[in-house]
């Protein structure tokens, strides 16, 4: 049934692959904003990058400007946003109504770091570039979420909502480099948003073996229809109340299910 949910997602029928395709239009949006901040550059969307024996790398946006490449991460989550860039792992905790009291419940979804999944993107990006050109790793969150408690150490790295977005980009970094320059790296790179199909179901069936090997070490792994964060979940109804499973996090976008 891979057929099934890698033609869905080809002709943008599944609700979790769209969710993660308005946050990166959403950020695209925003860098587009004319007036709006003093960085101005060119944007490169769903870059495919060789990654040495890792296959490849996919950057959600690569921004160029004369202060360097921005290389940006979109997660389009809703909820409170927890975590530390030398975890593996950081949470997102998000309402699930409340008790028979009234009080209000919650529950923790973890999902990778977005920290370390960018520095995937940033060693495939500076092979192609090299050291000569500065890289800095941006993490944005433009759906309805709150970074309740996000703390990072790396002066190359920017963690914050949409809104936020131009600030931490000014923050970053100063001209070094002349607009010829830019405009040959754009030209270098653009190429690689034109993967094929095929090399994108490549990368995808990576992805999962990727995942696959993280489950073996004592993690569910990631959904294998939207690549989203397998969390542990119990039934509250029917003949199967209180049974626990595996659940994606994208629900009810994303409705896999896998027994533990």
């Amino acid at each position: 049934m891979d057929w099934f949910w890698a033609l869905r997602a080809r002709l943008g029928l599944d609700p979790a692959v769209n969710k993660g395709i308005e946050g990166e239009d959403a950020v695209a949006g925003k860098l587009a904003e004319k007036g709006w901040f003093r960085v101005k550059g060119l944007c490169l969307r769903n870059l495919y990058l060789p990654a040495g024996q890792e296959g490849t790398a996919e950057i959600d946006l690569a921004y160029l400007t004369r202060r360097g490449i921005y290389v940006i991460e979109s997660k389009n989550y809703s909820g409170w946003i927890f975590g530390r860039e030398e975890e593996a792992e950081w949470v997102l905790s998000v309402y699930a109504g409340r008790d028979w009291l009234g009080r209000i419940k919650t529950e923790k979804h973890p999902f990778y770091n977005p920290l370390w999944q960018n520095r995937g993107h940033i060693r495939a990006l500076e092979a192609l570039t090299g050291p000569d050109v500065p890289l800095w790793s941006v993490v944005v969150f433009p759906g309805r979420c709150h970074l309740a408690d996000v703390e990072w150490d790396s002066e190359d790295t920017q963690v914050c909502l949409l809104e936020q977005l131009p600030r931490a980009l000014r923050r970053m970094g100063r001209r070094t480099l002349s607009r010829g320059q830019v405009r040959r790296l754009y030209e270098q790179l653009q190429p690689y948003t034109r993967a094929s199909w095929g090399e994108k179901k490549a990368h995808i069936r990576q992805v999962r073996r990727l995942e696959k090997a993280r489950a073996r070490d004592g993690g569910p792994g990631r959904c294998p229809w939207c690549g989203g964060a397998l969390v542990l979940r119990t039934a509250r109804r029917g003949s199967q109340a209180g049974r626990q499973f595996y659940g994606c996090i994208h629900y009810p976008d994303c409705t896999y299910t896998q027994e533990l």
